[in-house]
């Protein structure tokens, strides 16, 4: 990953990979990726930050580098916890960044917080902001079913501008703009993580029922074309009242894929601005 400086091994079930700034002075930033990812899902926006922040990006248990952990532990409310607990083992107040179900993680870390561990949150495309959860047509594969299919296909097919466009398809508005090692790394990551089906499992258990418990700043990211969790599965009203939201009218699921430098300069005003609710 551009400019990651070590891996730090394993806190609270994650595996965390630091990158960017060395300067204690510098904010510290704790990166969440979504289901299926690794802490790789970030490396088109790390350059953005990384001058000046110190970035700390995890992969979630059972994804990455991570191992698994039990079934029972992959909820998001649970994360949300081990999440809160890692965050408070850095000693000082972390800005907490996550992208879909790191987005939903992220929020659950900092309800309920009282002691100043989460300055704020940016949570891009998150999930569980819904009243009804989105269900998967019992006849269609999972994401990780497709990836591992995608995965199977020779290298010259899936980097063709029509094999990636049905890889990725469903998550980018422009997957052919995306570097090859992003395509590839993102296959690799979701057809190999073995947590992801406990994870899947997990977001399927409820929806994020806590905004009126978060008091952190919250800044919220919605995807105008996405479709994953689509305005109807991503609702304002379910966000903490305070919340600064935002919708990218010809953005997907992965805004820090369509939108690198945009996701950068959210989170700078975020961890920046004097009234970032």
């Amino acid at each position: 990953m551009t400019h990651r400086t070590g891996t730090s091994g394993l806190l609270e079930g994650f595996a965390v990979h630091r990158a960017g700034s060395t300067d204690p002075a510098d904010p510290l930033l704790v990166l969440v990726h979504g289901l299926g990812g690794a802490a790789t899902a970030w490396s088109l926006v790390v350059p953005h930050l990384a001058a000046d922040h110190r970035l700390l990006l995890l992969d979630l248990p059972g994804h990455g580098q991570a191992p698994p952990v039990p079934p029972g532990s992959m909820t998001p409310r649970s994360l949300g916890n081990r999440l809160h607990r890692f965050a408070t083992a850095q000693g000082e107040p972390v800005h907490l960044v996550g992208h879909s179900l790191g987005g939903w993680v992220t929020l659950e870390a900092a309800a309920g917080e009282r002691d100043g561990v989460v300055a704020d949150v940016t949570a891009f495309t998150p999930a569980g902001l819904w009243s009804t959860p989105r269900r998967r047509p019992p006849l269609l594969p999972t994401g990780q079913q497709f990836a591992r299919w995608a995965g199977r296909l020779p290298p010259q097919v899936l980097t063709t501008r029509l094999g990636v466009t049905l890889a990725l398809a469903t998550t980018s508005t422009a997957p052919r703009n995306l570097p090859a090692e992003v395509v590839r790394e993102a296959l690799r990551a979701i057809a190999t993580a073995p947590g992801y089906v406990a994870a899947d499992a997990g977001i399927a258990t409820g929806a994020f029922t806590r905004a009126s418990e978060v008091r952190a700043p919250v800044t919220v990211v919605a995807g105008g074309r996405d479709r994953v969790l689509p305005p109807e599965f991503c609702r304002r009203e379910a966000a903490p009242a305070h919340t600064r939201w935002i919708e990218w009218p010809d953005c997907g699921h992965v805004p820090t894929w369509d939108h690198p430098a945009e996701c950068a300069r959210v989170v700078r005003e975020q961890v920046d601005g004097p009234d970032r609710g």
